[in-house]
């Protein structure tokens, strides 16, 4: 059993991709289930079983903390469990783009906006760290523009405080347009998901009227996955194990923009349209990099842990609604998994 776990208010990317299956040509893969952290925090326990910790960048510090306090417990109620990607290990939007930059795998800077240090090159865009809404500004070619526009903000109220300034690189084709290519990994897997060509060098959808050429040329990316070894380094440099990295090819390179723990995905259903054979080839993709997810481990119970200090007090404030939702779902998991075993105790340190 895997169980794939999110914040509240996010767990609609893979709620989606679950209901879809009600109308699919392949099974609903039960092994998958679903928990959130605040839940999870709320009730101090967690099912034996094996785990896909995402939304890591909407996560704080101290709620990082308590999710890797989750994934030890696991492991030491049973070592055979798999912990896919420890909160504690993957790089965020900026640590990832500066870490491939360095690296060379990346030809971009970023830089953050509260280091009071402007860019030294040429354009940029400035966007929030941890969303996924795209560019605050448009492309500033300049330190004077690049000025202006931070002296903006502020003036609107708007911190500077995780906000990034990212350096622009183009990846227009002769006919002007943008590709942006998504992908995801599963362990050792990689699963491409789509191509999005748009006119627009914010790519956030693909072309409404497409060519037979351009779905074509889709198609032959999610079969022939042409990039799987160069983004399974980048991956292995993120310290992420699953999630979906969308980036762009320029000068015969891979440039990365980011990798999103809590992708969304694409749906199981039955449609008679271009989409389909790709969607057959990604569904069925994304199903089989689960199931490599989700070894077999022979623990049963529930796992209870402690969450560092200071503790989640702003859980006791949870609504009546929500405290009710949490209680059945303990009651759930233990019909399912067996009783609660507690942690280990800690041991006082000598003075």
């Amino acid at each position: 059993m895997l169980y794939y776990v999110t914040r509240e208010q996010h767990a609609y990317t893979i709620d989606r991709l679950l209901h879809s299956f009600r109308d699919s040509w392949m099974p609903r893969p039960d092994f998958i289930r679903t928990a959130t952290y605040e839940t999870l925090f709320a009730l101090r326990r967690a099912p034996i079983a094996n785990y896909v910790f995402t939304d890591l960048d909407r996560l704080s510090g101290f709620e990082l903390d308590a999710a890797t306090e989750i994934a030890k417990s696991l492991v030491v109620a049973d070592p055979t469990v798999r912990i896919t990607n420890w909160p504690n290990k993957p790089a965020g939007r900026y640590t990832l783009l500066r870490r491939l930059y360095e690296a060379g795998l990346n030809s971009f800077n970023v830089w953050r906006l509260d280091e009071e240090r402007a860019p030294d090159a040429f354009p940029v865009f400035i966007r929030r760290e941890h969303d996924a809404l795209g560019p605050e500004s448009p492309l500033l070619r300049t330190e004077a523009e690049f000025h202006a526009e931070v002296a903006r903000l502020r003036t609107e109220g708007k911190a500077l405080t995780g906000r990034i300034a990212v350096q622009y690189l183009s990846a227009r084709d002769e006919h002007g347009w943008h590709r942006k290519y998504g992908a995801f990994r599963f362990g050792d897997r990689i699963v491409p998901q789509h191509l999005m060509v748009s006119d627009s060098w914010v790519v956030k959808r693909a072309l409404l009227d497409r060519t037979a050429q351009l779905i074509e040329e889709e198609r032959d990316y999610v079969v022939n996955n042409p990039h799987a070894d160069q983004l399974m380094k980048i991956f292995d440099l993120s310290e992420i194990d699953f999630g979906r990295v969308d980036y762009c090819v320029a000068n015969g390179r891979i440039e990365v923009f980011e990798i999103n723990t809590n992708p969304q995905f694409p749906r199981a259903r039955i449609t008679d349209d271009e989409h389909m054979l790709r969607r057959k080839i990604v569904v069925e993709g994304i199903v089989a990099g689960f199931r490599n997810l989700d070894p077999p481990n022979a623990g049963r119970g529930l796992a209870r842990f402690r969450t560092p200090k200071p503790k989640l007090r702003r859980l006791r404030d949870r609504s009546l609604r929500r405290q009710l939702k949490d209680w059945m779902t303990f009651c759930r998991w233990k019909a399912q998994h067996g009783p609660s075993i507690a942690p280990p105790k800690r041991r006082k340190q000598p003075v």
